[in-house]
């Protein structure tokens, strides 16, 4: 049995569902380990309302996992989403001490982390520094400054930040599960780790991760983070369009949104009937599946325009060459790439994560694309935590010789 610490988790809490993918490393590629899920209740608009139910629903998806793999979940990367999530761009710098005159890692460091200090105000937390570009001396549009000679660092940083008594009550309810936390990250941010290649980064690309919540959207153009946001839109709200258009239980909605539904209403014939339970006493009645797929069509065509909304305020619209990758469960929804392909005027495809050696075929599916993300994302932390740990190492080389 492989040694605790080398387990890479990504823990995915959606307000529907809470999935957890294991994964190991070895040789620098990632081996499928094991995987739990659960339904979720507790959430109210992308927060944590009640923290018992959240609790119950992430202990279960950890110990389906544990068992499925026999071993101990003891860490994880955790997803977070919703409208509280917020982003904005900030700009700092740094004169080199006297005597330096090359840029080091450290001072790269330093400026990143002091782009978020100001950045956002007292209620809210900083969840990712993202740098996108930095100047020496004045001289712009480099990616990485690492050894150049110069005087003054200057750094554009994406800073994604979160109200911090949501992300303080996500991180409590995960160490109340018995875990510790060893990084949030924003989940939109997660799935396009795991679905996008480089080129599409490099030719502008947009990730839409649709949860019952909301829609959680970033874009990148020319390889750096553009757009990063939160749509208060999500799968709840096609559920709760159609319980009062059809007059029924959010539950039978939603199962009447699995059984039959449709983002693209033209593609249904209008004599094809369904049958609607009634709320309260038990009857059923006969209406229109058109009628089920014309909400679901006018809810979907606005999801997505206020993504276009989004993509536009960044000055994005039109020049993402690669498109838009659709993941989260609602991607599943029929129809739902071609309504998004006319909204956005973008090729639009499913993102479905990257397959691992033993990964079971039902993990091909856009809902595991967070869960995935995140492990892939652990391995990267583990990656730059030990090569942090080697330039140590060789420092006090320096010093002991």
């Amino acid at each position: 049995m492989p040694k605790r610490h080398d387990y890479l988790v990504g823990l995915d809490l959606g307000s529907h569902c809470t999935r957890c993918f294991v994964a190991l490393e070895e040789q620098a590629r990632l081996r499928f380990i094991s995987h739990g899920s659960a339904p979720s209740a507790g959430w109210n608009r992308g927060v944590i309302a009640d923290q018992d139910p959240v609790l119950h629903s992430v202990e279960k998806a950890i110990q389906m996992a544990e068992e499925n793999g026999g071993m101990l979940i003891e860490a994880a990367v955790v997803g977070i989403g919703g409208p509280h999530l917020a982003s904005n761009v900030s700009h700092t710098y740094l004169n080199l001490p006297a005597g330096e005159n090359e840029i080091r890692q450290d001072h790269i460091d330093v400026i990143v982390k002091d782009a978020g200090h100001g950045a956002v105000s007292d209620d809210r937390t900083v969840v990712q520094l993202i740098p996108l570009e930095f100047a020496v001396d004045r001289q712009p549009g480099l990616r990485n400054p690492l050894g150049m000679a110069g005087q003054r660092l200057d750094a554009h940083v994406q800073v994604i930040s979160a109200l911090a008594q949501a992300h303080n009550n996500i991180r409590a309810v995960v160490n109340r599960a018995g875990l510790v936390v060893q990084e949030t990250l924003f989940e939109p941010f997660a799935s396009a780790y795991a679905v996008l290649e480089e080129q599409e980064r490099e030719m502008g690309v947009a990730v839409v991760d649709m949860g019952a919540g909301s829609l959680d959207v970033v874009a990148y153009l020319e390889n750096q983070l553009r757009v990063a946001s939160s749509i208060p839109v999500g799968g709840e709200h096609f559920v709760n369009d159609v319980a009062s258009i059809l007059l029924t239980s959010s539950t039978e909605s939603r199962r009447l949104i699995e059984q039959y539904g449709c983002v693209l209403a033209d593609q249904t014939p209008e004599n094809v009937m369904i049958e609607v339970p009634a709320v309260s006493d038990g009857s059923s009645r006969s209406e229109s599946r058109r009628l089920l797929n014309e909400v679901l069509q006018a809810r979907a065509e606005e999801a997505f325009g206020l993504v276009r909304q989004e993509l536009r305020r960044a000055g994005v619209e039109g020049r993402l060459i690669a498109g838009a990758v659709l993941t989260g469960a609602l991607a599943c929804m029929a129809g739902s790439c071609d309504v998004a392909e006319k909204v956005l005027d973008a090729a639009t495809r499913i993102g479905l994560p990257p397959r691992l050696e033993y990964m079971p075929d039902e993990l091909d599916d856009p809902s595991w694309a967070t869960a995935v993300g995140l492990a892939l994302y652990a391995q990267r932390l583990r990656l730059h935590r030990q090569r942090r740990r080697d330039r140590v190492t060789e420092w006090l080389k320096t010093i002991l010789e």
